[in-house]
């Protein structure tokens, strides 16, 4: 999902301190929650995994993770890992916007990596046909007794497999915004949508761009409907339009908030409330406006958590940054959670065996919490240690009052797909009908494509 589109980068993790900060990037990740599994009792001395022995012939690991994801913790572990066994970790970077893909293509060519990181939720299975592709987790007591049972569930399959461990923290979508900027602006967070663009309108009068959309680099203009989607379409359709969905009985065309989100989008860009040249916008460009106050809002991931911390200092992320959910018609709106991605090993990887055993070492209490202090998050790990932030905070406040809803592409095995090149010729047509209709054709055919039930 960044700004290096279509290329294939690899960074060799860094062991010195100044090659660490180096080698981060951004953070930022189904389908409908499948049957709960029975759950494996363990004995005692399995509940936390040991740590792996040092290798007699040490071998170099490669991870495949998207560049949306701050790699800053995952190094951390893995300097502690090789410290252990020897062993090294590549990590390799592919553009978060095509990273489904690659994938697939990898795997369709037998290019298997040792380990990576994938969108969580069972709908990967299907891309990647895990259960001839990928080793399966679920009779590894050693694993899941480190991890909440809800996260198991989610990653189970209706037949009892599990082919991916979830590794990172509860995240979220919404509307990022500047605390300092509303407060020079004299306005607070909306109560519902009409209040959101009135004090869009107060922003633009104090001569701040309200808004910042990341249209050059196609994945951030997606966020917008994903956190428009839990406020104002789940509430319409309910979980029964959403299993209607994933069986190819209802229309995404068809259903009225939908349209209403390409409409709202549009308007934001009419009544001015966007950057100007919108189409040259990116995503690293919005944090560097973002932090010095020239954009009040962003409709975004929290994987610009980290990236502001870097930026802009610490200090930055805990006093000045907000987040609220998007507004609905009648009230405050939805937060939008997203489960962790899933670490996955492929069945024929190289150095399959070693990068089992990495996993077990990254779950171990002290990995764990070694990576929330890197990267704080809501934790899924039982007894882990995290500092939150106030956004974080705000969240897992969200969550307590039954107030959010996970993301529809973790509820959906059909993905959005092309999304980012519909919504980019949308910014410069303004046809909302066409892309409704694009949008609709193309959820249809990768259903088909993946040759689900109701699609053929």
């Amino acid at each position: 999902m960044r700004t290096k589109r279509n290329v294939f980068s690899t960074i060799t993790v860094c062991l010195t301190a100044a090659a660490l900060a180096a080698c981060g990037t951004d953070g930022g990740g189904g389908s409908s929650a499948p049957a709960s599994a029975p759950e494996t009792k363990a004995p005692a001395e399995s509940a936390a995994p040991a740590a792996p022995a040092k290798a007699k012939d040490p071998v170099t690991l490669t991870f495949v993770i998207a560049n949306t994801v701050d790699t800053a913790p995952f190094t951390k572990i893995f300097e502690e890992y090789q410290k252990k066994t020897g062993n090294k970790v590549e990590l390799q970077a592919l553009p978060g916007g095509d990273f489904d893909n690659m994938m697939k293509t990898r795997f369709s060519t037998g290019d298997f990596p040792d380990l990576f990181l994938m969108q969580p939720g069972t709908k990967q299975n299907v891309k990647l046909r895990a259960e001839e592709t990928l080793h399966e987790w679920s009779g590894d007591s050693a694993v899941w007794d480190r991890i909440i049972p809800s996260m198991k569930e989610f990653q189970t399959t209706p037949d009892k497999k599990i082919y991916g461990v979830p590794f990172g923290a509860t995240g979220t979508m919404g509307v990022f915004y500047n605390k300092e900027v509303f407060s020079k602006a004299g306005v607070q967070p909306p109560k519902n949508y009409a209040d959101l663009i009135e004090i869009a309108k107060k922003i633009k009068a104090a001569g701040v761009t309200p808004f910042y959309e990341g249209v050059k680099d196609g994945w951030p203009a997606q966020v917008f409907y994903l956190t428009g989607w839990v406020s104002q379409v789940d509430p319409a359709i309910k979980d029964e339009g959403v299993l209607k969905l994933e069986q190819n009985q209802l229309n995404l065309a068809d259903i009225p908030e939908v349209k209403d989100l390409f409409v709202k989008q549009k308007e934001l860009k009419d009544l001015g409330l966007y950057q100007d040249n919108i189409m040259a916008g990116t995503y690293d460009e919005l944090q560097n406006k973002m932090g010095e106050g020239k954009v009040a809002m962003a409709f975004m991931l929290d994987g610009i958590i980290p990236q502001l911390e870097k930026k802009f200092g610490k200090e930055f992320v805990k006093n000045q940054l907000g987040v609220f959910p998007f507004p609905a018609a009648g009230d405050a709106g939805t937060a939008l959670i997203t489960p962790p991605n899933q670490l996955m090993v492929p069945a024929k990887a190289k150095n399959a065996k070693e990068a089992i055993e990495l996993i077990k070492f990254m779950i171990t209490p002290e990995m764990v919490n070694l990576y929330y202090q890197a990267a704080p998050g809501i934790p899924i790990f039982k007894d882990a240690k995290s500092e939150l932030y106030s956004v974080q905070e705000s969240v897992k406040a969200m969550i307590d009052a039954n107030k959010a809803k996970i993301n529809i592409q973790n509820r959906l095995t059909p993905t959005f797909a092309d999304f980012q090149k519909t919504l980019q010729t949308f910014f410069i047509s303004g046809d909302v009908n066409a892309a409704l209709k694009e949008f609709d054709a193309n959820y249809k055919k990768d259903g088909k494509s993946k040759r689900l039930t109701g699609f053929e």
